[in-house]
């Protein structure tokens, strides 16, 4: 399949089994060769709990922004929570949203919610700065955007409006002044992780707003502890937060106001004196899990869509959001909007996947930001009724379907672009621009380009008078140092590392390519390390007697899968397949394989080819993954190729 030049086996079960030392010797391996897991306690990889997360109380201007909302929510002062389009600043808004609207503290908030829509370019633009205007608030939140805006922030509190950002993407070095900036990159950070999204963001002051109306807020806890000189040295905490012995001494606190650290309080993951305590407090407080775990569902879906790495803390919020999901979906939960979603995704009642939040409900709520009807998404989750919520997901389902539509037809564009310029995937970045490309689905297709091209895309379609654009990454390469390098050609420019976005006019789009290809030269060169050579990993070499249900649970415990933590990358050497049957007029195809005895085999794409493959090769080398398949309420397990052809050795 396009442009693998190398495949790396890994080694037989049996080797693995034989020669390491572990009850579990496929598990222990996998975690050894994960950088983001092997130092973790091997209890903290198989549970999460609320003991786990670390206290919200160490992100920047957490507290001012938790002070600012309490206050004006209580003073019945007019404040307007601006969220970005995607699945993450719908999911970060809509946490938020739901979490004022329905806590019986807030129940006479003035409270109003605004998403970005179909014609407005990035985060605080001109079309941004009228509408926030013309409702006049008194506090202005923003989630999803902002870090990198100061001159419209200045612009916006010069008016008297009082400002929270929510946000989580690069922050520059001149940040916004005169308001809350809630953004974990922020070089004054002391938060310990650094790549979580806005959704998570949201959780965090909702549990901080919690925990700040409790009898635990602002308490102190002390422990005197030997230092590295031999010397004893006492440590204070606060909110959850290790604490300078001269803050504690500003606050005139008395001896007996300074309570000792729980030592005896044991969590049933080990974690560390901060998490320990905070979680300690938490447990102190009257109901305060539960009425917590409901806010993890949208925090572990902007999580997933954004995909954020899923180590750390980002781990153990999905596992909790698929564990409320679940709940969610069988129960009587408040979110009667996601609830009602899930049914009509029909996905499988006995348990929410990681593969449901990113194949699934994450591109459903995407959807409508793609196809300029943010709203339709908003409404779905603030649903206050089940007959409302059911009608707004079935809106929603059809405005998804619309969406693959859209991204079919500019597919089908694209190759037929590059069927008559094959010379264009030559470039170290392969770009795409037509007058009759249609907008909304950059992103897909920049991404679906990278997966055909190995090398990063960029994707460009007309838009409300203008063009809008979506580069994706292929490997470790920045993609923003590649648009800052560009940025006199746009109108607004934006994103992570990985994956950015831009808007640009019409008539500038011939002298920004003719610049993109030297620029983008020099951006890759940079890069020693970058090869040529596109090669897969694999993980195992599996039999294929081996495959099977049993395999699959060996490795379950390392569950949620995603960016930092990949699913497991299995090889087949010298397979022979039988029962070939072409699925959509030969675009996919389902297989058996001799040896493996029901399991099925599915090609997705790649049907054609694997089928004149087939005709010409009696045996062949596949690589792939194993995963449950839940259709028309059965699970069946089943086999997805990445891979197929006869590799070197």
């Amino acid at each position: 399949m396009h442009h693998v030049t190398k495949v790396h086996f890994g080694p037989l079960l049996s080797e693995v089994r034989t020669k390491v030392d572990s009850k579990r010797p496929l598990l222990r391996y996998l975690v050894d060769k994960r950088e983001g897991l092997r130092n973790i306690h091997p209890k903290e990889l198989l549970t999460s709990d609320f003991s786990c997360l670390h206290s919200p109380y160490s992100l920047p201007d957490l507290s001012d922004a938790v002070e600012l909302l309490v206050q004006f929510a209580k003073d019945g002062k007019k404040i307007l929570l601006y969220g970005d389009r995607d699945s993450d600043g719908v999911s970060s808004t809509c946490l938020l949203a739901f979490f004022l609207k329905s806590h019986p503290e807030f129940s006479n908030i003035n409270l109003e919610v605004m998403v970005s829509s179909e014609s407005d370019p990035y985060g605080l633009c001109k079309e941004a700065l009228v509408k926030i205007k013309k409702v006049k608030p008194d506090l202005l939140v923003t989630l999803d955007f902002g870090s990198s805006q100061a001159d419209e922030i200045e612009e916006l509190t010069n008016t008297g409006i009082r400002m929270i950002v929510l946000d989580h993407h690069e922050v520059p070095v001149r940040i916004p002044t005169n308001c809350a900036l809630v953004n974990p990159r922020r070089t004054d950070s002391v938060y310990p992780e650094k790549k979580i999204c806005t959704a998570v963001l949201s959780f965090k002051l909702v549990s901080a707003i919690l925990f700040r109306m409790s009898d635990e807020f602002n308490k102190v806890y002390s422990k005197t502890e030997e230092n590295s000189s031999g010397q004893s040295e006492t440590l204070y905490f606060q909110n959850g937060v290790r604490v300078s012995k001269e803050s504690i001494a500003t606050q005139n606190l008395e001896g007996k106001n300074i309570l000792p650290y729980p030592e005896d309080f044991v969590t049933s993951v080990p974690v560390e004196e901060e998490r320990k305590l905070f979680y300690y407090q938490c447990s102190q407080i009257p109901d305060f899990f539960s009425g917590l775990e409901e806010e993890t569902d949208l925090a572990g879906i902007g999580t997933i869509t954004d995909m954020m790495p899923l180590t750390g803390e980002n781990r153990h919020f999905v596992k909790l959001a698929l564990q409320s999901l679940t709940k969610l979906y069988t129960g009587d939960k408040k979110r009667k909007g996601l609830s009602e979603l899930l049914k009509e995704l029909k996905l499988n009642p006995h348990g929410i996947t990681t593969k449901d939040l990113g194949w699934s409900i994450g591109p459903v709520l995407n959807s409508a930001g793609r196809m300029g009807k943010t709203e339709e998404a908003v409404s779905l989750l603030l649903s206050e009724t089940v007959q409302d919520a059911k009608s707004k997901a079935k809106q929603l389902l059809s405005i998804n379907e619309e969406r693959k539509e859209r991204t079919k037809r500019n597919m089908d564009r694209v190759e037929r672009y590059f069927a008559r310029k094959p010379e264009r995937t030559t470039n170290q970045i392969v770009f795409c621009y037509e007058p009759d490309m249609e907008p909304g689905v950059s992103g897909i297709v920049a991404t679906r380009m990278v997966d055909t091209y190995k090398k990063p895309a960029i994707f460009l379609a007309p838009d409300n008078g203008d063009a809008r654009g979506s580069i994706r990454s292929y490997g470790r390469e920045n993609v923003l140092e590649l648009l800052e390098s560009l940025a006199s050609h746009f109108l607004h420019f934006g994103g992570h590392p990985e994956a950015g976005g831009f808007s640009i006019q019409l008539d500038k789009i011939p002298a920004f390519e003719a610049a993109l290809y030297p620029t983008a030269d020099e951006w890759l060169s940079k890069d020693k390390e970058r090869s040529t050579i596109h090669s897969i990993e694999t993980d195992f070499t599996v039999l294929t007697e081996e495959m099977g249900e049993r395999l699959l649970k060996e490795w379950k415990d390392l569950e949620p899968f995603g960016q930092g933590n990949p699913d497991i990358k299995l090889a087949i050497r010298n397979a022979k397949a039988i029962h070939l049957t072409p699925l959509s007029a030969g675009k996919h195809v389902r297989f058996h394989l001799i040896g493996s005895g029901s399991l099925k085999y599915m090609i997705w794409n790649k049907g054609d080819e694997f089928q004149k493959f087939m005709s010409e090769h009696g045996s062949f080398d596949l690589v792939g993954s194993l995963e449950e398949n839940f259709y028309q309420g059965r699970t069946t397990l089943q086999f997805i190729v990445e891979w197929f052809g006869i590799a070197s050795d």
